[in-house]
């Protein structure tokens, strides 16, 4: 005989079939990233007795167990995970010991390199600095300072002095050549005609006195182009030239640097 259905149990019924379809209402609206629409605001509320502030309750919680189950994956993935990480702790316990002991190795061969690199390093400065003080006035013969001192004035007498006047003539024209170097046109006009006269035309009107380029001015200006150009590559040689007979005239400064030392 057939038992008469409770109504308890029919309303329980109810309640399971619209607990169910409202889960997977908000697993939709979560994989859809949006917000409810209007009719499933209405069953939250009629069904479930959800306000807004419980459908967004609901919803983060749907969120973070679809973000766990994502992680969790299947059982198969589980099961291939786990046998993954067997896997790797059986390979890292037998190749961990022999690595640490490779490791080892190389980091004593590294601090062996880096300690002869500073011994190394510290015997070459010394060296440096003894040669340095060797060479220092105070270390050296009375007789040898002297000589030194008279050829290296007389090596900025002549081939000095030549470095000296060419670079400062380099500079002149170079001034002369390039008007963005002033301030303005007219402090341009001006050193242009203190150094070069003709390349200027005095202009007066009335009491005022201003300046412009002469009708020559092109003709010289090649020629300090010219000029530029030959005073340029000549200052590279005489630098070249002095630096040379610096370090010869310098070498009696090694008096004690090219002897042998003592034993």
């Amino acid at each position: 005989m057939v038992q008469p259905t409770c109504f308890a149990d029919e309303v329980l019924e109810e309640h399971k079939i619209d607990a169910e379809s409202a889960e997977e209402l908000l697993k939709d609206i979560t994989r859809a990233n949006r917000k409810p629409n209007y009719p499933e605001s209405v069953f939250f509320q009629q069904k479930m007795g959800w306000n807004e502030i419980a459908v967004r309750a609901e919803l983060r919680r749907i969120h973070g167990v679809l973000r766990l189950q994502a992680i969790a994956g299947s059982e198969a993935d589980r099961q291939a995970a786990q046998d993954e990480c067997k896997t790797s702790a059986d390979v890292l316990a037998k190749e961990e010991p022999k690595l640490t002991a490779k490791i080892a190795e190389l980091q004593s061969k590294l601090e062996a390199l880096q300690r002869d690199a500073r011994l190394s390093q510290k015997r070459a400065e010394d060296q440096s600095d003894a040669v340095r003080q060797l060479k220092l006035p105070e270390a050296l013969p009375k007789n040898v300072r002297d000589s030194v001192a008279v050829s290296v004035s007389e090596i900025e007498n002549s081939i000095g002095h030549s470095v000296h006047e060419s670079a400062s003539r380099i500079h002149e024209l170079e001034c002369c050549l390039d008007p963005s170097r002033y301030r303005s046109e007219s402090a341009y006009l001006e050193a242009l005609r203190r150094s070069f006269r003709a390349a200027i035309t005095d202009h007066v009107e009335g009491r005022s006195l201003s300046f412009r380029l002469s009708p020559e001015w092109s003709t010289i200006r090649a020629g300090l182009v010219t000029e530029l150009a030959e005073l340029q590559s000549s200052l590279v040689d005489m630098k070249a030239a002095h630096a040379v007979a610096i370090e010869v005239a310098e070498r009696p400064l090694g008096f004690y640097v090219m002897a042998q030392p003592e034993s």
